[in-house]
């Protein structure tokens, strides 16, 4: 993505206003949205049934086409958006029709409709109030959703004032009243009326529409021809899977508990009219065949993907998006519209998780977004870097040793780097940096006497200190073993392992990540322990996660990465097993906030767990900030690849951390240290920022 469209739309007050405060806003009328329903049951029926409904779609597909035609309505199955295109020409040749008056719809927006239709001599009015406005600017949608949050009222008052020829103010009842006077014409002189569906029900061929403007009943019923554009992911079996599909939309979409209108059309309207309904294949028979990915096809499309996006919430969709937007958008834009596409977009996630979190048809999001970036190009000589580095240990080491040396000329007081030469200077524009340490823990381990013997009565582990830990702080791992053998444990720390795999993963190289995978489970089951603790959540989630998934085409391998992910805890998931539940918490001794890592509590679910080890073992008072499961905007290489993004995501962290008025953030991964820690130095703030282990091991050592 180029740099100067991102900085672009961080540097658009409004965009970042408009968006900011719907990202505020939105978990809130959520939450009340779905008072009284259980979300996680519901949207566990809605994955299962989509599941099912995708191994038939064929069958789902003459299903409906024969209850719909029985109905009255005529069926056209298109394969291509090209073939959807010519159909929908067709009909409207056939009766003599110039004028499209348009519901809104997605699809249509997919097959790029209305610059066909126009190059044709077909006139195309967008009649709901959001995609009218972006018609007039000549835009697409910045959200499924609501496609025009990205205009200001003055905007959309010029845009009115071009349209209607008449100067127009910019308040926004006028505007609504302006767009209502000037859409009305068009829906009783339209020949012809377009919209999309929700849902098809196969067991009756009816089509299921909700929308909040009454446009969507105008155009489906006042026109003589009715066009529905449905994709055939779309189709369920019956009523049930539909309503399922209406109560989770609008409350996942824009925190309603019902949309204004709920309508369900079933053939024509009356006598002389017409319905069309135009089947859009357009990829997806494909798709749902596709084992590694056919679950993207189980999308509701509500939205709500991008509106918990902590990078939707800077640069939107315009950016954040092809036609598709939000995380779902960068997973269905390779199949729809290719991957030449795709190949920025895809990039630009950094896999908060998120998404997963609240997706309505429990979607694997991030983890397919990952899994895309293996089809695309990749820089030359990448794999070779990863291959090279990552997996030769020496090398990585003489490396980091070279890298401590060079880095000298660029520390300020305190050790830390805050500025670095020529174009890297902007990785530092707003944090510091920590430094290489001097000797990585690695080597200190080797200097530090063990502590006790094997047969501590807690059992035996090994520690996976993860690559950023064990070279740049490794007093936190120091800290972490001091813990663990307070605890009762044996430490060991195989000098043989290996980096995780997650950067050169999240790179798109898949082959290396494998490779690590096989070097770190050959090193973490050669030695019998109980248990393998991490210290990184990115960490814990390849060693308990990612590893089976890269492997499971390897029979062998992927039940020793299993057996491996059975082994494997985070720190605070270990040191919780230590405590009495019946007794409260040790006496506080220091305020602290605490900042949820996003891989620790949305990749390994992992958020209790660490609040009361800090409370009942490290002797801590948690003040809760505002969002403290929001993303810090570290990401690993991705606060490298695209600084200027992760340090906006940064700002918002270090505000809510601000206003919160703890005297230390609490932390359970080092990246977060790294980012938060930084971002506070370079704005001139002196709280610090300590991960449980360290704050555990000060409290044991007392």
């Amino acid at each position: 993505m180029a740099r100067d469209v991102i900085r672009q739309k961080i540097n658009d007050a409004f965009l970042r206003r408009a968006l900011r405060n719907f990202a505020a806003a939105y978990p809130v009328a959520r939450a009340k949205a779905f008072a009284g329903t259980d979300f996680e049951q519901l949207r566990n029926e809605i994955s299962t049934a989509k599941e099912t409904n995708l191994q038939i779609l064929p069958e789902l597909v003459e299903r409906f086409t024969s209850a719909a035609e029985a109905a009255g309505a005529v069926v056209h199955y298109c394969r291509t958006a090209l073939d959807a295109r010519q159909k929908i020409l067709e009909i409207l040749r056939q009766n003599g029709a110039d004028f499209l008056v348009k519901s809104k719809s997605m699809t249509s927006e997919e097959i790029e409709l209305n610059p066909y239709l126009e190059e044709h001599g077909v006139t195309c009015l967008e009649t709901d109030l959001g995609e009218w406005i972006i018609q007039l600017a000549g835009e697409r949608p910045s959200h499924m959703v609501m496609p025009a949050i990205h205009k200001n009222r003055e905007e959309v008052a010029e845009l009115f004032s071009k349209a209607t020829g008449k100067e127009c103010p910019a308040d926004i009842p006028s505007l609504v009243r302006i767009a209502r006077e000037t859409l009305r014409s068009g829906f009783l002189s339209g020949q012809a009326g377009l919209s999309g569906a929700n849902v098809a029900i196969a067991d009756s061929g009816a089509l299921g529409i909700i929308t909040n403007e009454g446009n969507g009943r105008l155009v489906t019923t006042l026109p003589r021809i009715h066009i529905a554009v449905v994709g055939i992911e779309k189709i369920v079996p019956a009523l049930k899977e539909a309503l399922d599909v209406v109560t989770i939309l609008p409350k996942n979409a824009t925190g309603q508990t019902i949309t204004s209108y709920v309508s369900l059309i079933k053939g024509p309207t009356g006598a002389g009219r017409q319905l069309h309904i135009v089947l859009l294949d357009n990829g997806r028979r494909q798709l749902a065949a596709d084992a590694d990915f056919a679950q993207a096809l189980k999308c509701v499309k509500c939205g709500a993907c991008a509106n918990v996006c902590p990078i939707y919430e800077i640069v939107g969709g315009h950016v954040f998006g092809h036609i598709y937007i939000g995380g779902i958008g960068l997973i269905l834009t390779p199949f729809f519209h290719g991957l030449d596409k795709a190949e920025e977009i895809l990039k630009l996630c950094i896999g908060c998780r998120k998404c997963n979190e609240v997706c309505a048809a429990k979607i694997d999001i991030e983890g397919l977004i990952v899994d895309l970036r293996d089809k695309i190009r990749k820089p030359v000589g990448q794999k070779f870097l990863f291959a090279t580095l990552m997996k030769n240990r020496k090398l990585f080491h003489t490396t980091l040793r070279a890298l401590y040396l060079a880095q000298k000329p660029f520390q300020g007081e305190g050790g830390r780097i805050r500025h670095l030469p020529l174009v890297l200077n902007r990785e530092t524009a707003n944090r510091s940096l920590p430094p290489i340490a001097e000797k990585p823990f690695r080597n200190l381990v080797t200097e530090r006497p063990r502590q006790g013997s094997t047969e501590k009565k807690a059992g035996k582990v090994i520690f996976y200190s993860g690559c950023l830990a064990d070279f740049v702080y490794p007093e936190m791992c120091q800290d972490t073993v001091t813990s663990l053998e307070a605890l009762g444990y044996d430490v060991l720390f195989p000098p043989e392992q290996s980096c995780c795999g997650i950067p050169a993963r999240y790179s798109g190289e898949m082959d290396v990540a494998r490779d690590l995978a096989k070097i770190n489970i050959q090193v973490l089951l050669d030695r019998e322990v109980d248990y393998v603790v991490t210290i990184c959540p990115t960490c814990t989630m390849s060693l308990r996660h990612d590893f089976s998934k890269l492997l499971q085409h390897d029979p062998e391998w992927h039940a020793k990465a299993v057996a491996l992910a059975s082994k494997t805890v985070n720190f605070s998931e270990l040191a919780v097993r230590h405590l009495d539940g019946g007794n409260p918490p040790v006496e506080p001794v220091l305020a602290v906030t605490y900042h949820d890592a996003c891989h620790l509590k949305r990749g390994c679910g992992v958020f209790r767990e660490p609040r009361e080890v800090l409370t009942r073992l490290a002797g801590v008072e948690i003040n809760e900030m505002e969002d403290c499961d929001k993303c810090c905007g570290f990401g690993g290489s991705y606060s490298i690849k695209y600084p200027e993004i992760s340090q906006e995501v940064l700002k918002n962290k270090l505000e809510k951390i601000v206003a919160v008025g703890a005297a230390m953030i609490a932390v359970d991964c080092p990246g977060c240290k790294l980012q938060i820690e930084g971002g506070l130095e370079a704005a001139g703030s002196t709280l610090s920022v300590e991960h449980s282990a360290t704050l555990v091991a000060r409290r044991l050592a007392q």
